[in-house]
């Protein structure tokens, strides 16, 4: 049995450019005790895609090197099972690799929920809501009449975490580049929408935020975290999620530099870090959220779908040139149908 596969074939450091991988096929070995051999349906493609394809021990939690598969969220299909809980036929999601087919062992991955349409088993009820919840409760502590301001309010993580401070009754902004993703946001119900490539962000940010910003979940980093950073009230909490301006530099001194860190002194206020899945003891809490928001209609997300495998590393430039219109899946098989409920 052959399964197509991306492959690493150098760490990809300052511009991506797509032959840092290449398309192989290789022959699929037996399974061992413990593993099951799935077949993907939808990859995911996500801003930290990049990020671990630069082969940096501090970029991933799950160590790459040259000559691997790459890897990536996945919804697929089990084509055989040597793992208690999983038979063939069962449709999961986890981690996987960009390949057809792929062996994995079972402790990745999860059944999806049967009851939502497929693709959301990728959109929200994953690491992109999971990223939302965990940045916008747990560290960002969001409350009622808060202001909060969301950068890259119109990605896979950034508009989930903005309808979540909405649903939990903060006052929101997001901030996006150009009309037809600030139209979104404001579909979605966020009190304004800054469209940073035809406004000036800080004017912008003075005039919807005139009491200053109590939570600002990052996304963008570099001249956005900036400006941000100057509106923030005391006590402000910064909670970063990612820092998309710098994913595809070369090195730390690339003009992306923040100069106005001080103002967490003045401002008395926190930045902080995070990662999806940190707040292990807070899981399902997170996940009833999103399910409850999910089934009263106030959460929302839009698949961009690509099709072919074999489209997956061009894709990826998509991300970091605006050019996606939700989150960002390739179809890499045919997806199984499912029988669901979706949201009244």
């Amino acid at each position: 049995m052959k399964s197509d596969a991306w492959i690493i074939v150098r760490p990809s450091r300052g511009k991506y450019t797509v032959d840092c991988l290449r398309l192989e096929s290789r022959n699929v070995r037996p399974l061992r005790t413990g593993e099951v051999l799935l077949r993907t349906v939808y990859l995911s493609l996500d801003p930290t895609s990049r990020n671990w394809l630069k082969l940096e021990p501090s970029s991933t939690y799950l160590p790459l090197s040259v000559g691997d598969v790459m890897l990536g969220q996945a919804i697929s299909t089990v084509e055989e099972s040597a793992a208690e809980g999983f038979v063939p036929g069962d449709i999961v999601t986890g981690m996987s690799g960009w390949e057809t087919l792929s062996i994995v062992p079972a402790e990745r991955i999860r059944k999806v929920k049967p009851d939502v349409p497929l693709e959301t088993n990728l959109t929200i009820f994953s690491h992109i809501g999971t990223a939302a919840a965990t940045g916008m409760i747990g560290v960002g502590a969001v409350r009622p009449g808060e202001t909060v301001v969301v950068s890259a309010a119109a990605g896979a993580t950034g508009s989930l975490a903005a309808q979540i401070g909405k649903a939990l009754g903060a006052r929101v902004i997001g901030i996006a580049g150009g009309a037809q993703k600030c139209r979104l946001l404001l579909d979605y119900g966020l009190d304004h929408a800054i469209d940073y490539k035809s406004e000036d962000l800080d004017a912008a940010l003075a005039r919807t935020c005139p009491q200053g910003v109590n939570l600002f979940f990052d996304n963008v980093g570099g001249a956005v975290l900036d400006a941000v950073l100057m509106h923030l009230s005391r006590g402000a909490r910064v909670a970063v999620c990612g820092q998309i301006a710098l994913y595809d530099t070369a090195g730390r001194s690339d003009g992306q530099g923040v100069r106005n860190l001080m103002q967490l002194v003045f401002r008395q206020a926190r930045m902080e870090g995070f990662l999806a899945g940190q707040d292990i003891e807070r899981m399902s809490e997170y996940d009833d959220l999103l399910v409850r928001l999910y089934r009263s209609g106030k959460l929302n997300a839009r698949a961009h779908t690509v099709k072919g495998l074999e489209e997956a590393p061009a894709a990826l430039h998509l991300i970091f040139s605006g050019q996606n219109a939700g989150k960002l899946i390739v179809e890499v098989s045919s997806p199984p149908e499912l029988h669901v409920d979706r949201p009244r």
